[in-house]
């Protein structure tokens, strides 16, 4: 077999991107993808939110919380006072203390196997300052064309107005002119029926040509001076041992792993697995007053999607310096409210929730052993993280938007009054090996996600994000992916 040109681990949205926009540019590239995880839905990296039946989905999830390990039992994951930590994931740190939530999924198609496809552009501060504006306009124009950004799912609706219009009348004031409270953006396609597909992997990749290895871990870089000259793979089914040479490696696993095969080959700069950052949350479920739309029935609206609205609070920084959703449900699953079934409601429900910052600190981040390894033999990862008396300000203001929000819309349901999630449950991690243009003082790759120091080696996904950011990151990790595969390709020229 031929040694790949590229090779890409992980297989999430932004390894996807790396490799439908490699492979667009130069056809004749040979371009090996590897996942630690399995194949767990047809075809391989769709998001799990388009398989219909509940069981099959409910299968594709525990073959993703499972870990790719032969024998693991998945079992639905419970963490105490979260709702997003569930189903399909599995624990970082298991037990640990300072981000009790924060969790993964290992397969094919990575996090976007699972995401919700939100997809809001990042502005103000959240922009990352040292990328010229108009690259980094082009940018996201590409992501948004391969994640099928849309606002179409759900612009039309009267609830969808209905709930734009109450939220207006009390942030607009907050908001600049030509950004006010409206309909989120998502990453799907409207299909014929009035249904979504929704944006996974798969779709990014389109007709991309290259070779996937599933099941198969990254274990280690070997590097040759300031190249990356081979890398070390281990297929989790057989334990065998094989070595591929790729001309570029790139590493786009996710905030944990990714820095953890840094450390694992030696490639470790101060910065590296530091400026941990997510979002910390607020959330509340809200039985929607049944006058806010006259007339309206759950019963209604279409039966193949519990979600009909999802409206959008943006981020302005001064006014606003938050990022909400609401997102209206015909039916409230009981793990949105602790367990408990909410009572029925004609007019549905709204799951709320205030996002905030944090803002970036070398204290914040991760520490790798060299004497413990994780279950896939990798160096055993801990977290330390902590709020700022900055963050908790933030978040004491976030509930009190959250709770005068919740109040112009409807009444919480028993088990859904405001509260603050456990750190980790946003699913976001950021920062871990970020951009930066101070040659590696407090980065770890420059503006084109080049590590510092290496030809040949690029990492890809949210942890590659430096600024302290509200919005959903995957737009703003596949753009970064869009303008750093310009740089890859002028490296395999």
């Amino acid at each position: 077999m031929p040694e790949p040109d590229v090779l890409v681990v992980g297989s999430g949205p932004v390894g996807a991107a790396y490799v439908r926009l490699l492979t667009e540019a130069r056809p004749e590239l040979d371009v090996l993808v590897v996942e630690a995880g399995p194949i767990v839905s047809e075809p391989p990296g769709m998001n799990l939110r388009n398989i219909a039946d509940s069981v099959q989905q409910e299968k594709a999830r525990l073959l993703a919380q499972g870990q790719a390990l032969p024998g693991t039992d998945a079992v639905p994951l419970d963490i105490p006072g979260t709702v997003t930590a569930r189903q399909g994931t599995y624990l970082v740190e298991p037990g640990g203390e300072q981000m009790p939530a924060a969790a993964l999924a290992s397969c094919v198609g990575g996090q976007g196997a699972l995401w919700t496809c939100a997809v809001p552009v990042p502005r103000d501060t959240e922009r990352i300052g040292f990328i010229p504006d108009d690259e980094w306009d082009e940018a996201v124009t590409v992501a948004a064309r391969l994640l099928y950004r849309t606002i179409e799912a759900f612009a039309g609706s009267a609830m969808t107005a209905a709930v734009i219009g109450r939220l207006g009348d009390l942030f607009d004031p907050q908001l600049p002119a030509s950004r006010k409270v409206g309909v989120l953006p998502v990453a799907g396609q409207v299909q014929p029926d009035g249904t979504v597909r929704w944006t996974g992997a798969d779709m990014v990749l389109g007709d991309a040509r290259y070779q996937l290895r599933a099941s198969t871990l990254c274990r280690r870089l070997i590097l040759d001076g300031s190249s990356v000259a081979a890398v070390e793979l281990a297929d989790m089914t057989s334990g065998d041992i094989t070595v591929v040479r790729p001309r570029v490696t790139i590493v786009a696993a996710d905030a944990f792993h990714t820095p953890q095969l840094l450390w694992a080959s030696g490639i470790r700069p101060a910065p590296l697995g530091r400026y941990l950052t997510e979002h910390p949350l607020t959330f509340a479920v809200v039985a929607v007053r049944e006058d806010l739309v006259p007339g309206y029935s759950v019963t209604s609206q279409r039966a193949a999607d519990p979600v009909s609205s999802v409206i959008c609070v943006p981020f302005a920084d001064p006014g606003h310096p938050f990022h909400a959703q609401a997102l209206h449900l015909d039916t409230c699953p009981p793990y949105f409210t602790g367990g408990r079934v909410p009572e029925p409601n004609p007019a549905g429900y709204l799951t709320m929730g205030w996002g905030c910052r944090k803002f970036p600190r070398a204290e914040d981040g991760l520490t790798f052993s060299d004497t413990e390894t994780d279950q896939w033999g990798m160096p055993r990862v801990s977290i330390q993280y902590a709020l700022t008396d900055r963050e908790h300000a933030e978040l004491d203001q976030a509930i009190g938007h959250l709770t005068t929000a919740a109040k112009a819309l409807g009444r919480f349901v028993p088990g859904g009054e405001p509260k603050i999630m456990p750190a980790g449950s946003s699913l976001h991690y950021q920062g871990t090996y970020r951009l930066g243009d101070d040659g590696g003082a407090q980065s770890v790759c420059d503006s084109y996600a080049q590590v510092w120091g290496l030809d040949n080696l690029f990492l890809g996904g949210n942890g590659t994000i430096p600024t302290a950011t509200a919005c959903n990151p995957t737009l703003t990790s596949v753009a970064i992916a869009a303008r750093s595969a310009r740089r890859v390709l002028e490296v395999l020229a």
